[in-house]
C-alpha cells in the first residue's frame, strides 16, 4: 500500500518557514506546515491517505490557511512586488471600485509584507472554487456565470486593465453559500478531506441565489493609463493557444485577446451542456480571427443581454444537461421535452 512521504515536499518549506509568521498576522495554515509537524500516520495506526495531514498543497507560491479571527478559509497567493500585478490587484480592490456591482475581480482583503524580504509580499482572498464544480443544474444558472464573466470583463477594461488571461481556470465561485458546511481546500468535493464517501452537501445555485463569480490572477495583466495612446503589447502568454494574434514580436491588442478568450469560455459551455446553443452568435463574434471585427466588453455585454431578453421565465428555469451525463436511448428532441417537465427538484 502507498504511503505518503513523512516530509515535506520541497516547494512546500516556505510555507513552513512563515507558518510562525502568518500566524502572528491572523492567519493559520494547516497542522502540516507547523514547524513542530510529525507525520500523523506514524503514531496514529492508520494508513497514511487517511490521515488529512498527508494532503499537501501542490503549488509553492500559494497556499489555503483560516483567518483566525473568525476561522474564515482564506487563500494567500506569494506576489513579487516588482511585477504589475501587485499595484492592479490593489487598485481593482479599492473601497471605491468595490462599490460597482459590475466589479467582479477578486477581493483583496489584506496585503502582508514579509519581514524578511522586499521582493514579495503574500495577498490574502476569499478562497474560491472552480466556478462549474459542481455542474450547473439550471439554464438561470449559466446565464449569471456568464453574465458575471462579461460584466467583470467590461469593468476591468473601463479601467485600462487588460486581464490577458481571461480563460477557464482564472473565473472562480465564491461558493459559501453554496456549500455552507464548507469543503477542503485541497479535495474540494469532501467536507474534511479525508471521509470521501460521506454525503457532499450542496445547494443549487438557483436555490442559494445570487452566486458570486470572479476573475482572479493578474499575474500577466498589464493596466494602461488614460493618457497611454500605444494599448499594444507583446508575448504569447495564458492558457488560451488559439488566439490567433499572439506574438513575441507583433504588437496587438490585450483587450481583443480578452474577448476572444472569455468567447472561448462561453463556448466551453455551449459545448459542455445542452440548450445554451442561443449563444453560439455571441460566442462566434467574439472568437472572429480579425480582433477588429470582435465586439468590445460593453457591446458583448449588450449582445448577451439581448439575447438573454428572449427567454421566457420557463426558458430560464430549464435543467440544463452536460454533454458528458447519461441518457436515455431516445432523440434528443423527446429528451429535451421530458426535461422540460421534470421537477426542479432542488430548487
Amino acid at each position: 500500500m502507498f504511503q505518503h512521504p513523512t516530509v515535506l515536499y520541497k516547494h512546500e518549506y516556505i510555507w513552513r518557514r512563515y507558518q510562525p509568521f502568518l500566524q502572528f498576522r491572523g492567519y493559520m495554515l494547516r497542522p502540516r506546515y507547523h514547524p513542530d509537524w510529525v507525520a500523523s500516520w506514524t503514531y496514529n495506526g492508520k494508513e497514511s491517505w487517511k490521515c488529512e495531514d498527508c494532503l499537501f498543497n501542490a503549488f509553492y507560491n500559494s497556499i489555503d490557511a483560516k483567518r483566525i479571527s473568525d476561522d474564515t478559509m482564506v487563500f494567500l497567493k506569494m506576489v513579487e512586488t516588482k511585477r504589475e500585478e501587485l499595484p492592479i490587484a490593489i487598485h481593482l480592490s479599492s473601497q471605491i471600485l468595490r462599490s460597482d456591482a459590475r466589479n467582479r475581480t477578486v477581493p483583496i482583503l489584506d496585503v502582508i509584507p514579509l519581514p524578511d524580504s522586499d521582493d514579495h509580499a503574500v495577498l490574502v482572498m476569499p478562497f474560491l472554487r472552480r466556478f462549474d464544480r459542481p455542474e450547473f443544474e439550471f439554464r438561470i444558472e449559466c446565464i449569471e456565470a456568464i453574465r458575471h464573466m462579461i460584466m467583470g470583463l467590461e469593468f476591468m477594461h473601463e479601467q485600462g486593465v487588460a486581464h490577458r488571461d481571461a480563460c477557464r481556470f482564472n473565473f472562480m465561485m465564491h461558493a459559501n453559500k453554496l456549500i455552507p458546511n464548507g469543503f477542503h481546500p485541497i479535495m474540494y468535493d469532501s467536507h474534511n478531506g479525508v471521509d470521501l464517501s460521506a454525503p457532499f452537501h450542496c445547494h443549487t445555485r438557483m436555490a442559494v441565489a445570487p452566486v458570486d463569480y470572479y476573475w482572479i490572477d493578474f499575474g500577466l495583466s498589464t493596466q494602461f493609463a488614460a493618457r497611454d495612446t500605444c494599448k499594444l503589447v507583446t508575448g504569447i502568454v495564458g492558457q488560451d493557444e488559439t488566439v490567433p494574434e499572439l506574438s513575441l514580436t507583433v504588437p496587438y491588442d490585450p483587450f481583443k485577446v480578452d474577448i476572444y478568450q472569455v468567447g472561448g469560455l462561453i463556448k466551453y459551455l455551449i459545448e459542455r451542456y445542452y440548450d445554451l446553443d442561443f449563444l453560439k452568435p455571441l460566442a462566434l463574434a467574439m472568437m472572429q480571427n480579425n480582433p477588429i471585427q470582435r465586439p468590445n466588453a460593453s457591446e458583448a455585454l449588450d449582445q448577451f443581454e439581448g439575447q438573454v431578453s428572449t427567454l421566457s421565465h420557463n426558458d430560464l428555469k430549464r435543467r440544463v444537461v452536460t454533454s458528458r451525463t447519461s441518457r436515455p436511448p431516445i432523440s434528443t428532441r423527446l429528451w429535451r421535452t421530458l426535461r422540460e417537465h421534470l421537477p426542479f427538484i432542488g430548487s
